[in-house]
């Protein structure tokens, strides 16, 4: 009887476990607590590019988790917020940031510790707060060089994001 039951909640949780979504992410991506914002749909930002209410055109913001099939699923670990400007935000491609570092052009790029899942995806400039090369170890699992990009300064990273009221 207790084998039958044991088998039973060993099942229930194997299955429980492969029915959560998880998120592509570097372990250093369990700390933090800050949104992305998501700009024009395809240039990821931090929250200082928009500098003052003129400079939105629309806003919207996901309140609920996504399917796994949203192209943006996996920057959604803490919330995205979408934002239409009407001003143009200088960008670095994926691809010019792997060559800056003489990676593949093709190489997995992170930001805040979170897979970008597809190349379309830019990176504005002025939100970029430093670039980490990520080595492959037994704690982040890779099986080659990757680059990290912060959008979050050094104390965003320690204590998290707070959203501040826009004059």
């Amino acid at each position: 009887m207790k084998t039958i039951f044991s088998t039973i909640i060993f099942i229930l949780l194997h299955v429980y476990s492969f029915a959560q979504d998880s998120f592509n992410k570097l372990p250093i991506a369990a700390k933090i607590n800050c949104p992305i914002l998501l700009v024009d749909e395809h240039i990821i930002a931090n929250k200082n590019i928009i500098t003052s209410k003129e400079d939105i055109e629309e806003i919207g913001v996901i309140k609920d988790k996504p399917s796994r099939k949203a192209h943006f699923y996996n920057l959604t670990a803490n919330g995205i917020l979408f934002a239409k400007l009407k001003k143009e935000i200088p960008y670095k491609t994926q691809a010019e940031l792997n060559t800056y570092f003489n990676l593949k052009e093709n190489n997995p790029v992170y930001v805040n510790g979170y897979l970008l899942e597809h190349d379309t995806y830019t990176i504005a400039t002025e939100s970029i707060a430093t670039i980490d090369l990520v080595m492959p170890n037994e704690e982040n699992d890779l099986d080659q060089k990757v680059i990290n990009v912060w959008i979050l300064s050094q104390e965003e990273r320690k204590n998290g994001c707070s959203l501040q009221q826009m004059e």
